[in-house]
């Protein structure tokens, strides 16, 4: 069941981390007296004149809270997950676990009660084999992307099974709209057969019919290198197409129209792996190179209003002792590519979410639940206030 737990304060629990603009190096000793007084002058008019422009700075500090857990303690079968591959909301905040290893979805209620599962193994309609991607409408009707099955599995908003539209291919995850779905493919390589060159991302109307297939896949040697090279972290996208974020090798997140074509390619600027010598910032850093010393992201999502997203992704660096600490950061950008700041996470993350209520959902390595409340002032600069409602007086 949910649990509050205590808001994170400590560095060692959840730590916001805040850098400095790149390429510009901190501040470090003092001068001869003189010369910090002449160029402490200039400094302090830059610094007023920066404070009374309306330019946006270059980091936030994103503090995490960490609200309430699910799994953390499993009172029985039903609150106990085994890898869960995807979480998803309804529009009364209704909570969707993709329990994968269980071959089963779990529904919880807004205050943390379980209420009911769906889904059992096997391939009878309604079952399910190892799902790994699901999309929740707002209605609490969903389709699941069932994996082994080659399939898509539909459920009603009531839990009753619908139809499944079957698949020639090993889906990974879907994005639902008003009248698509985008499918997205498990790339596919043989050391003898070559790679398998059919497009990534599938489109198809709601009734299972193919409409559209995009983005090509990488070319590269058959194997393992050709999976890596093409395996990606699906969201939706701002304006009802999609997002995708390169899980290895390249460090972008791209962001495609309902139709394909390509609207945005943005570097991700986190670090991390064997790429970089252990997460050691390079020689000159700006922002050419920062987006060359990533390596991998976990997951993708947007926030509900579509005006925030947040990547899940791997971290290593040096703390003021020099000694090593290596776990994961959430990073924020805004729509339009900029980035928003980010904070490190107390644990390995493996799947991202946000709720309709603002809530971060992450769920660990070790198949539990954690619940974050962001408290951060910029927020209210990228999500605005709701309307007010429209006047209703009768004529």
């Amino acid at each position: 069941m949910m649990r509050p737990r205590n808001s994170i304060q400590s560095p060692e629990r959840c730590a916001a981390v805040v850098r400095r603009r790149p390429g510009v190096p901190p501040l470090r000793g003092a001068g001869p007296p003189s010369l910090t007084f002449v160029l402490m002058v200039p400094l302090s008019l830059s610094l007023i004149a920066a404070c009374t422009t309306s330019t946006i700075p270059a980091e936030w500090t994103v503090e995490l809270a960490e609200a309430m857990t699910v799994g953390a303690a499993p009172e029985s079968r039903e609150t106990a997950f085994y890898m869960p591959a995807a979480i998803g909301f309804d529009f009364k905040n209704r909570m969707f676990v993709l329990d994968s290893g269980n071959h089963r979805v779990q529904i919880f209620g807004p205050d943390g009660q379980f209420e009911r599962s769906l889904g059992s193994y096997g391939a009878a309609p309604g079952n399910l084999a190892s799902p790994m991607g699901m999309w929740v409408y707002p209605d609490g009707s969903l389709v699941v992307a069932d994996a082994r099955n080659r399939r898509l599995q539909l459920y009603g908003a009531s839990g009753g099974t619908l139809d499944t539209i079957p698949l020639d291919f090993a889906p990974l995850d879907v994005i639902g709209t008003k009248d698509r779905l985008f499918v997205l493919r498990l790339a596919q390589a043989s050391m003898i057969m070559g790679p398998d060159e059919r497009s990534l991302v599938h489109v198809l109307d709601r009734s299972g019919a193919p409409v559209d297939a995009f983005v090509d896949a990488t070319e590269a040697q058959a194997g393992i290198l050709y999976l890596l090279r093409n395996t990606f972290c699906v969201a939706p996208g701002p304006a009802g197409g999609i997002a995708l974020s390169d899980t290895h090798f390249a460090s972008r997140i791209r962001i495609f129209s309902p139709g394909g074509a390509l609207q945005r390619d943005i570097p991700v600027l986190y670090k991390a792996g064997a790429w970089a010598p252990l997460g050691r910032q390079p020689a000159t850093l700006n922002d050419e190179t920062l987006d060359r010393i990533a390596k991998t992201a976990s997951d993708l999502a947007w926030d509900p209003l579509r005006r925030v997203y947040w990547l899940l992704a791997g971290y290593s660096d040096q703390d003021p002792d020099g000694e090593w600490v290596i776990g994961q950061e959430i990073y924020r950008y805004a729509a339009d590519g900029s980035y928003r700041g980010s904070a490190m996470l107390p644990f390995r993350g493996t799947i991202l979410a946000v709720a309709p209520d603002g809530k971060i959902w992450i769920a660990d390595i070790d198949g539990v639940l954690h619940g974050f409340v962001v408290r951060d002032p910029d927020m209210e600069s990228l999500i605005p206030a709701p309307a007010a409602p429209a006047s209703r007086t009768a004529r």
